[in-house]
This record gives C-alpha cells, structure tokens and sequence, in this order.
C-alpha cells in the first residue's frame, strides 16, 4: 500500500501522522523460525543485510515497514543504506534498523481489512524486544505541527493515514498521504548528457504515462556522482529514445532503456515537467511502473488540537537512536 502526494501539511481528527523515513519499504515477516525480509518488488534482502537474519519476532508475524540507516546525528540517510546494498558496500553509519509502522498478520492470522488505529494498536502490544526492530509512536490530529518539527530535524517528511482505513495491497491511495520537507520524486532515466571530464552531468527524466514514457525535465548530477553514474548505466544504453514524444539526441546525450528508477529533489513543476531537479540516487527497489506524475491531493486543515510540545516529543521518540 503506498500513499499518494499531498500538496499541504494539515491537521485532521479523521488521520494520524508518522514520520516519512529515508529509506527502503520492505515486509519483514516470522513463519515457522524463518525470518524473511523482503523489498517492495519481493526481493530478498537478507542476503544484503545479513544481520537482520536472526532477528526475534513473534511467529506468524507480517510486518510493513522501511529498513533505515542513520548519520552520526541519529537521522535516516538513503545515502548510507543505498551504501550498504551496492556491489561496494560499506558498512557506514548506524544500523539497519526496521522500523516497523503497520502489523499485516498476527499468530498467522490476517489483519489487513482492520482499520488502521487497530492494527497500530497490536503492532504496540507485541512487545518486540529485538533492538534492530523499532516500532515508533504517531501523532493524532495535529499534522501541521508535526511537520514543523519533522522540518526543525532535518527529517525526509511526513505520512498522513486515515484511522479507519483498512491496508490494501499494492493500491496508492489518498488513505495514505505524504509530504515531503523537500519535494521529491522518482523518475525513470531515460538517458544521461555526459562529457568526457566529469561523466553524467544530467539525468534526462521521465514518468510513466497512459501513451508511454513522457518526458519530466533534467536534473542536475552532483560532480562526484557523475563519473559513477556514467559507468553504472552504460550496460542499459540504446540506439533509440525511450519517449513517446519525438526528442533530439544533442551532443554528448545517450539513450537509455527505461530500467532505472531515479531519486530527485527539484523546486515544483512546471506543468508536467520539474522545476530545477537535482539527482540524488539510484532507487533500489525502483519500480518503474509506478514512477507517475502525481497531482497533489488537497484536503482542509483543522485547528492544532494538542500541546504544543507533543509533535517535537513525538519526533524524538520515533528516532532509533537519541540524540
């Protein structure tokens, strides 16, 4: 179940708000003294992460959550976990840590079809005492707030879930909304403007659409990622644009087949295309399929509701590690 985009933070009795962690979605699940990690698109990560392999949870659990690395300041970093999972990896920053924001199966049983504020409220009582398990509190109401001190702690953003809804596998849905301190999206790569000093110096961007792929804008490639992208792309490179819309191969362009999914920051949009882009990273588990334009979902905004100091308290309790 992933969420759609929301164009605003706001407050809401009907939802509650969890803290939007940089890193990797993935089900961690307990069956018959297996334990089984897998990514958004089935893959198996025990193999990159070897020492989740022996981590304790009650039988016949199914967890959904995201597996994160920290910085030296206690925040998640997808720098640090893509680290870990590449053909280098380096075993920088604090970490993995799964935390775990929904409980899917119980004692093998299926939970999916209970309303959200039931199925958080078991994950609470299982009572996991694995220290590479973390299971973090959520603010009610008051998403404004929460963002204001997700933002003051340099955190990715926000998710806002209805209380009732009821987990539906595989849907985006305005159940679920998220808002991002600096807005983000994935983008296939539908090919690269390299020279020969600096490698990659952009990423030509596109989203999936009804009539192919749909061309998203550039963005920009930092100088010490150019070289690396450069190489690490040129096994998917081709003869021919993979945009629906008729494009002219400039000098130093290269064609791509649309397999790679990107991480960008930009500064909005313009109509369908991205307001000075920035690569961040390689998506690990990216699915291209669901690499879309999203229009902003808006909702109203109620009054704050609770203490002033209760979305800060919040946001510190959720880290893994304290500050």
């Amino acid at each position: 179940m992933r969420p759609r985009v929301a164009a605003a933070p706001f407050n809401s009795p009907d939802h509650i708000f969890e803290v939007k962690w940089d890193g990797i979605r993935a089900e961690l699940a307990s069956e018959g003294g297996t334990i089984r990690l897998t990514d958004r698109r089935g893959g198996d990560l025990l193999r990159l992460l070897p020492e989740m392999r022996d981590v304790k949870l009650p039988d016949g659990v199914l967890l959904d959550g995201e597996l994160i690395v920290c910085d030296s300041r206690g925040r998640p970093s997808y720098d640090l976990l893509a680290g870990r999972l590449g053909p280098r990896a380096a075993k920088r920053g604090r970490g993995p840590i799964y935390v775990a924001f929904d409980l899917l199966y119980e004692a093998s049983r299926p939970l999916l079809s209970r309303p959200l504020e039931e199925r958080r409220k078991k994950l609470m009582a299982l009572g996991i005492s694995d220290r590479r398990i973390a299971a973090p509190d959520h603010l009610e109401s008051d998403g404004e707030p929460f963002y204001d001190a997700v933002e003051e702690y340099g955190l990715e953003g926000i998710v806002a879930k209805r209380r009732r809804s009821p987990y539906v596998p595989g849907a985006r849905t305005a159940d679920w909304l998220k808002y991002h301190v600096t807005p983000r999206a994935d983008v296939v790569i539908g090919g690269l403007a390299v020279d020969d000093v600096r490698g990659a110096r952009t990423i030509i961007c596109g989203w999936n659409g009804p009539n192919g792929l749909a061309y998203a804008g550039e963005a920009y490639v930092p100088p010490y990622l150019g070289r690396w992208l450069d190489e690490a792309t040129r096994v998917f490179a081709s003869d021919a644009s993979p945009f629906a819309t008729p494009m002219s191969m400039r000098s130093g362009s290269r064609w791509l087949r649309p397999t790679l999914v990107a991480i960008v920051e930009h500064d909005g949009s313009e109509g369908t295309e991205l307001a000075d882009a920035r690569f961040r990273a390689l998506r690990f588990d990216g699915d291209v399929a669901s690499a879309i334009c999203e229009t902003p979902v808006e909702l109203p905004s109620a009054p704050p509701t609770g203490p002033a100091e209760r979305p800060r308290l919040v946001v510190l309790q959720s880290l893994p590690f304290g500050r």
